[in-house]
């Protein structure tokens, strides 16, 4: 008898871990994290190293912004010998979005030990270098993940970025023609040119580049400010007035200091 009651209260746990961890899964589909997560832990409480609960847990901490608890959570999937790949990724990540782009870089090369094709700790890997300052490392992870995918278009974005960062325009100019001739990440494609234009004293095609990007819905501050210094320098001034006047919705002091020192009989 003791033996029954024993299996049918296993029974019962198991049951209920079970619905908590399909309507835990249902919500997080349905990006309602915090809802799921109460299930995913529910279920670690009574079950406190479910290796599949602790992973999802960490996944909602995760899309939360609650990135130590995340990384707690990775860290007790990885202490199970659960999916170590994706739990060494998770915890990359969240190492990266918090910041730490040194414990992250160890992360995602972890991953790399189990698959050395994983795009996605190529990409987080390259970027976490790319924020450390490390251009050299971060510009060849880039280059190994574009090897493998050609297609990898955010890669492909940053690598331009980061040729910018270290002067090689020519290099930045062909991943971002590259973009903008598939018309991908067009608006930013285009600002991200138009600056490299501008570096090199290529006012038109900056001019050009910038307004493509406004176009496109990319309008702030810098943006405003850097076409109409294009302006300026071809003595358009109208133009560059009607720029430092649209940068009052951004930055009105600045926009009063452009448009009392250029623009006072102008507009």
């Amino acid at each position: 008898m003791k033996k029954l009651l024993i299996h049918t209260l296993c029974a019962i746990v198991c049951f209920a871990c079970t619905d908590h961890e399909k309507l835990g899964s249902q919500l997080f589909e349905a990006e309602k994290y915090a809802e799921a997560l109460d299930h995913f832990e529910t279920v670690l409480k009574l079950e406190p190293r479910h290796a599949m609960m602790l992973y999802n847990a960490a996944r909602c901490y995760e899309e939360l912004g609650q990135f130590d608890k995340a990384i707690d959570r990775y860290e007790s999937s990885i202490k199970n010998q659960h999916d170590l790949m994706i739990a060494y990724l998770g915890r990359g990540r969240s190492y990266f979005k918090k910041g730490d782009y040194k414990s992250a870089v160890i992360d995602f090369g972890n991953t790399l030990s189990y698959d050395k094709k994983n795009e996605d700790a190529l990409y987080y890997a390259a970027l976490s270098f790319m924020r450390d300052s490390i251009y050299g490392k971060a510009q060849n992870t880039f280059n190994k993940l574009l090897e493998i995918n050609p297609d990898h278009h955010k890669a492909r974005f940053n690598r331009g970025v980061l040729y910018a960062i270290r002067a090689n325009d020519l290099f930045a100019l062909s991943d971002f023609n590259y973009l903008i001739r598939n018309n991908i990440l067009i608006e930013h494609s285009h600002y991200n040119r138009g600056i490299i234009y501008q570096h090199m004293n290529n006012f038109d095609g900056a001019t050009h580049d910038y307004s493509k990007a406004i176009d496109a819905g990319l309008i702030n501050e810098n943006i405003l400010i850097r076409r109409a210094e294009c302006y300026m320098h071809h003595k358009d001034y109208k133009k560059a007035c009607t720029d430092y006047e649209r940068l009052k919705q951004f930055n009105q002091l600045k926009a009063d200091e452009y448009l009392k020192k250029y623009c006072e009989d102008s507009i």
